[in-house]
C-alpha cells in the first residue's frame, strides 16, 4: 500500500528538524505541509516571545535580555511545533524550563510562564497565561506528554499565580509586533535545530555548525557573548557574533521544503533581509 501523504510528509519534515517520526507528524498540517508555522494565534505570540527571549543576550536588562533566555543555546533541544502547542524535546528537560520559568524571587523566564503539570519524570506542562498558549518541554522522543502526574522537583509558579508587577512591567516593555513581523520571529524560534539534509544549512541551535564547515566561525561550539533582536511593529533587526551563518537563517527561513510560507530573501552589501509581506528582518552577524 502506498505510504500516506501525512506519512510522506512527517518523514521530510524529521529529515529536516531532526525529531523523531512520531513527533514530527503529529506537528503536519491539514494540508500536509510540514505545519511549522501552522497554529493558532496565541501560540505565534508566544513563539515570537520565545525568540526575544532566546535571541536577547548581553547587560541591557530593560530589554528581553533580562529573561535570560539565552542561556538555552547551551542545550540540544530538538523544536517541534505543534498547531496548538510548542514542544521542545530535550534529554535535560529540568535545565532547560529552568531558564523558561520566572522563579518565585522574580529573576529571569518568560514573564508569565506557569506550570500547568509536571508529568513522570521528565515532562512539564507549562501555559503562558498573557496569551493562554501552551508550552511543552519533555524529554520523550515522540514529544507527547507522558507518565502520571506528579510534583515539580524545582519551586516554579503554577497557573493560579497571578502575573507579578515586576511581570507586567517586563511584558508592558515588549514592543509591539504586526502579525507578520509575529510569523518571522516565531518562525525563526520554531527553527532553531533545523538542518537541511542536503548539507546545504544548518542552525545548530544557535551554538555550533553541525555541518562543521571550516571558516570564520572555526570553535565547535560557542555560543557567542552578545545577541540582540530588536525593533517594533514591522522593522526588526537581529544582531549576533556566533552561530548559525546568515546565510544559513535565510536559507532555513525561505527553504522550499520548510521555509515560512510567502517569506522572501533580500540581499543587499554585506546584509541579508528577510522579508514577509510588508514585515522586515534585518540580519546583521558581526564577524570577530
Amino acid at each position: 500500500m502506498p505510504e500516506s501523504q501525512r506519512k510522506m510528509a512527517a518523514r521530510i519534515r524529521s529529515l529536516y528538524t531532526g525529531e523523531r517520526f512520531a513527533a514530527a507528524q503529529a506537528g503536519i498540517a491539514r494540508d500536509n505541509s510540514p505545519g511549522l508555522d501552522a497554529c493558532l494565534s496565541q501560540q505565534r505570540e508566544l513563539r515570537a516571545l520565545l525568540a526575544l527571549g532566546l535571541l536577547n543576550r548581553g547587560f541591557d536588562y530593560s530589554t528581553p535580555a533580562g529573561w535570560h533566555m539565552a542561556t538555552l543555546s547551551a542545550y540540544t533541544i530538538t523544536a517541534s511545533p505543534r498547531f496548538e502547542r510548542m514542544v521542545l524535546i530535550t534529554d535535560v528537560p529540568h535545565n532547560v524550563v529552568g531558564w523558561l520559568l520566572p522563579a518565585p524571587n522574580g529573576a529571569g523566564g518568560l514573564p508569565g510562564l506557569r506550570v500547568e503539570e509536571h508529568r513522570g519524570y521528565g515532562t512539564y506542562v507549562m501555559r503562558h497565561v498573557p496569551t493562554d498558549a501552551q508550552l511543552v518541554v519533555t524529554n520523550s522522543p515522540s514529544g507527547t506528554p507522558t507518565g502520571s502526574r506528579s510534583e515539580s522537583y524545582v519551586d516554579f509558579f503554577t497557573v493560579d499565580t497571578p502575573l507579578t508587577p515586576s511581570e507586567r512591567e517586563q511584558l508592558a516593555r515588549v514592543p509591539s509586533m504586526t502579525e507578520n513581523a509575529q510569523r518571522l520571529l516565531a518562525g525563526v524560534f520554531c527553527r532553531i535545530s533545523a538542518r537541511d539534509p542536503h548539507g546545504g544549512w544548518a542552525i545548530g541551535n544557535w551554538f555550533y555548525d553541525p555541518l562543521r564547515r571550516p571558516g570564520w566561525l572555526d570553535s565547535d561550539r560557542r555560543p557567542g557573548r552578545d545577541r540582540k533582536l530588536h525593533g517594533a511593529d514591522d522593522s526588526w533587526d537581529l544582531e549576533w557574533d556566533s552561530y548559525p551563518y546568515p546565510d544559513d537563517l535565510a536559507a532555513a527561513m525561505t527553504d522550499p521544503v520548510l521555509g515560512v510560507p510567502g517569506a522572501r530573501v533580500i540581499s543587499a552589501v554585506g546584509n541579508l533581509t528577510i522579508t514577509l509581506g510588508g514585515a522586515a528582518l534585518r540580519l546583521r552577524s558581526r564577524r570577530g
